[in-house]
């Protein structure tokens, strides 16, 4: 698939997805005059634009029927990597890709490039080790958070709850005086190394400015340090990646639910 129509079709699942509101949020009075203004910017034909989001829209809710007929695959591959992300993430994407000129050279296009690609050597690309969620290291990490929150009462003192099954995007917070803190924990399996925030975790960073604090545990198998940061998202400068989620599901055939 050309660049261009990479491009064009993360464009036409925002268009469907957000409908009138989201030519809107561009600058755009209309449909059409988004489509002209787009194809032009990408060097596609208007209508490649609008066929492109009538092929989503019997995934979304608005009053257009859409083309009946079972997603292709670099189709499928939008709807899959984009339908967790949050409108202002999607919204962001898209400016970004139709004001930034040099946008195909970035290392964010050619993420978006490899969702349409099959080349195995993208994926086996070295890249610092990072942060894994739900891994042992991050349990480790965070019970020694707790420990040592309640032996120093630091970052910040007061009364700490703990948040990490409520998808917050972070894992504890902390009142005290009438005020809430909120804190990320990351763990490291070595004394080096990248972490990752979840898209709704460096959001939530970003909202609470100053009452964040991202608490790093470091070198976490043998001899564990730590480090503090508040107000991460001032302080740190991460890059976007997009990839595509996979998601592992359990089905049960009708037949057993009579």
């Amino acid at each position: 698939m050309k660049p261009q129509n990479e491009l064009a079709l993360i464009i036409g699942y925002y268009l469907s997805r957000m409908d009138r509101e989201g030519y809107s949020l561009l600058g755009y009075k209309t449909f059409s005059e988004a489509t002209i203004k787009i194809g032009e910017i990408l060097s596609v034909k208007k209508n490649t634009i609008k066929n492109m989001r009538d092929e989503f829209d019997p995934y979304h809710q608005n009053n257009r029927i859409g083309w009946k007929r079972e997603l292709r695959g670099s189709r499928f591959k939008i709807l899959q990597t984009f339908q967790e992300t949050d409108d202002e993430t999607l919204l962001e994407i898209v400016k970004e890709i139709l004001s930034n000129k040099e946008f195909r050279s970035t290392e964010e296009y050619q993420d978006i490039h490899n969702l349409f690609s099959e080349r195995k050597e993208y994926a086996k690309r070295k890249r610092d080790p990072v942060f894994v969620v739900r891994g042992p290291t991050g349990k480790a990490a965070e019970k020694y958070f707790v420990e040592y929150f309640r032996e120093n009462s630091l970052p910040v003192a007061g009364k700490l709850t703990d948040k990490r099954e409520f998808g917050c995007g972070y894992d504890f917070d902390i009142e005290t005086n009438g005020e809430t803190f909120f804190i990320e924990v990351k763990g490291l399996t070595s004394e080096d190394g990248g972490i990752s925030f979840t898209d709704k975790e460096w959001r939530t960073a970003l909202k609470y400015g100053n009452k964040y604090y991202l608490f790093i545990v470091k070198n976490i198998s043998l001899n564990p340090f730590h480090k503090i940061i508040q107000n991460p998202a001032a302080k740190l400068n991460p890059r976007r990646n997009i990839y595509t989620a996979i998601h592992v599901n359990w089905g049960v055939s009708a037949k057993y639910l009579k």
